[in-house]
């Protein structure tokens, strides 16, 4: 029966290690009528600050002797981006957390971590002309109490905030590859993952009255980890695969909204138990830009 219990336990704190909200979210930029090859690139006004609110729904199934056991997890942020000019050819970005809540309801009952000393915090952030995540140091120094979870850093949920756009310009129905890495940071251990995407520029949409361009991505990738509960070490091995659909400005040259549908599944060895367990899970996430 404690076998068991810590078995059970083992899905909880999976689910507290794998909280990654937003795990995919991209932008791009057009100035040219549809026909013509545009060129991609992010712009920032000076002084201009820019919202955007995060939503994600994570559920994960853990196979434990013939029983699942569903961990959901709920989470969103608003946060604002702070244009401060340039710094080594790259955009220096302050960003500020405006609200943050963070869910968790599992096989070991419910969990709500306090996030009062996250809301009202800001931190730089570098990211190159195309998008690509320079620096987010700085959120390493917010931590998010994850009870049996431990304490992890929130370096994770700024490194995949944007995609990478091409190094060239592109027409309607090209297609360039992006990958993008996330190391999410706690005292349980650490959980990596590793994405390539292939995105195409799909078209042009009338988003909120703005003109914007639309870019649909297949995500394909593998998650691997090592983490440990109690003294229980936990070996992760997985792959990923989903959807994202994103749109940009094109003449303002900003991220408007994404949508993206992650599906994962794998295995985590026990070793003190000597057992292999099986888990999968979908993570839902959106990203948008607040209405002014």
């Amino acid at each position: 029966m404690k076998n068991r219990i810590s078995l059970k336990r083992t899905a909880g704190i999976l689910a507290l290690a794998l909280v990654v909200p937003g795990i995919v979210g991209a932008a791009v930029a057009a100035a040219s009528a549809p026909q013509d090859a545009v060129t991609l690139v992010y712009k920032f006004a000076p002084g201009t600050p820019l919202s955007y609110k995060t939503t994600g729904n994570n559920v994960q199934n853990v196979d434990i002797q013939g029983q699942t056991m569903t961990t959901e997890i709920i989470s969103n942020m608003d946060f604002t981006l702070t244009p401060k000019g340039l710094k080594d050819g790259n955009h220096l970005l302050g960003l500020k957390i405006d609200a943050m809540a963070l869910s968790l309801n599992g096989p070991q009952g419910g969990l709500t971590p306090d996030m009062a000393g996250i809301i009202g915090k800001s931190i730089d952030i570098v990211l190159s002309p195309r998008g690509e995540t320079v620096d987010v140091s700085g959120a390493a120094a917010l931590t998010i109490d994850m009870g049996e979870g431990g304490q992890r850093d929130m370096t994770s949920d700024f490194q995949g905030l944007f995609d990478a756009l091409p190094d060239h310009p592109v027409k309607i129905g090209d297609t360039w590859p992006s990958q993008k890495k996330i190391t999410q940071k706690s005292t349980s251990g650490d959980v990596n993952l590793v994405l390539a995407l292939v995105n195409k520029l799909d078209g042009l949409e009338t988003i909120d009255g703005l003109s914007c361009a639309r870019i649909k991505s297949t995500i394909t990738g593998t998650m691997s980890g090592a983490l440990n509960q109690g003294g229980m070490s936990l070996g992760l091995d997985a792959k990923m695969g989903g959807n994202l659909t994103w749109y940009f400005a094109v003449k303002e040259g900003y991220f408007v909204k994404s949508e993206s549908v992650t599906d994962v599944g794998g295995t985590i060895s026990v070793e003190a138990a000597g057992m292999t367990l099986g888990f999968s899970g979908q993570q839902k996430s959106t990203l948008a830009l607040v209405k002014k």
